[in-house]
């Protein structure tokens, strides 16, 4: 943890236009590891954040159905390409010390030792078929990868996450399926979009996501009941 606060301090003070630059963003503690340590994080435009990949900050109870049931069968893939998407935003997100400064000295070697375990399996695997085997090194491939190329811990990157992204100050988390549905018929018989009838705090990204959502979960209900008309 004292690594990362003298991190911040050599980037904070390495340059008069450094500290002019610097002085835009505040001076955050955040959890690393249940310890707090001092970063600079900047808001992210919606622009960064599509760049980052196709996500939604909407959470129904529709949706927490189905992470229960994905969590009975872990998908590796699925984690990887999460952990990918919210390291990306950490990256962008990052002012000081930058994303690569805090990898670089909390690394002290154990990506180059878990690179070279990661070359002798994926040597091992090419040489099997398809089949129980190959599934179960998989499995450990995709792990190791996890540990390689993602090291920072999940309360530091859901701290910046929710920080970059305006979670805490929004009203994004408050929505329903209902809500939704409701705003949606609203705007089809209004020919606008979903987010003109809420009200709330919502930046751009998350005006998009409640019309992309919204429109989706009407579509969804329909669906339902002219199967459930159709079994009459």
């Amino acid at each position: 943890m004292k690594l990362l606060h003298r991190l911040l301090r050599k980037n904070i003070n390495s340059s008069p236009l450094g500290s002019i630059e610097h002085a835009q963003f505040p001076i955050l503690m955040a959890p690393f590891h249940g310890s707090p340590v001092p970063i600079m994080v900047r808001e992210l435009t919606q622009a960064q954040i599509i760049s980052c990949g196709d996500f939604s900050l909407i959470e129904t109870t529709q949706d927490t159905l189905v992470k229960k049931k994905m969590q009975k069968r872990i998908d590796m893939s699925n984690i990887v390409a999460y952990a990918e998407q919210v390291h990306a935003l950490v990256r962008k997100a990052l002012v000081s010390p930058t994303y690569d400064d805090i990898v670089e000295a909390i690394d002290r070697g154990i990506t180059a030792s878990v690179k070279d375990q990661l070359d002798e399996l994926e040597a091992r695997i090419a040489e099997l078929e398809r089949g129980p085997k190959h599934t179960a090194l998989q499995k450990d491939i995709d792990a190791l990868r996890i540990w390689a190329d993602f090291l920072l811990p999940e309360d530091f990157t859901s701290f910046i996450v929710s920080y970059s992204l305006g979670v805490d100050k929004s009203d994004i988390k408050e929505l329903s399926e209902e809500v939704l549905i409701q705003a949606a018929v609203l705007a089809e018989r209004g020919h606008n979009n979903p987010a003109d009838h809420i009200d709330g705090r919502f930046t751009a990204f998350m005006r998009d996501d409640i019309n992309k959502r919204a429109w989706i979960l009407l579509q969804e209900k329909r669906d339902r009941e002219k199967q459930t008309h159709g079994s009459r």
